[in-house]
């Protein structure tokens, strides 16, 4: 699948499953996409997980394309795209009531997701 497609399609699905969560009232959406520090979109969904875990995220799933879960009040996806010899891209997605809850953990999750290092080799 076209990468662009991809975000679009997991983007659509965490709309969905906000709208699931969020059943009262609107919904307010927080994206942002990151270089992290590995090539391999594998790598980048471990990075993921392991955000997750240290932002303490609750009712977490893991598939081949995204990690979710919930934290603070906000339904949040991570995404990953390889691109080759480039540095991966992680998309993260926060849903909540409130954007500066949503902005707040999306943030947050991003900025952790682009500080992880990978010490084992390979990555």
């Amino acid at each position: 699948m076209h990468s662009l497609g991809r975000v679009s399609a997991v983007a659509g699905l965490a709309l969905v499953g906000a709208t699931f969560a969020f059943s009262a009232g609107a919904a307010a959406l927080y994206f942002e996409k990151t270089a992290v520090k590995t090539g391999s979109e594998a790598t980048c969904l471990r990075f993921a997980s392991d955000t997750a875990k240290i932002e303490k995220f609750t009712n977490v799933h893991k598939g081949n394309s995204e990690v979710a879960g919930q934290v603070n009040g906000a339904y949040v996806a991570i995404t990953c795209i390889g691109r080759g010899s480039q540095p991966a891209i992680a998309v993260v997605m926060s849903v909540a009531n409130d954007f500066a809850v949503a902005k707040q953990v999306g943030q947050a999750a991003a900025s952790r997701i682009k500080g992880i290092v990978c010490f084992d080799t390979p990555c």
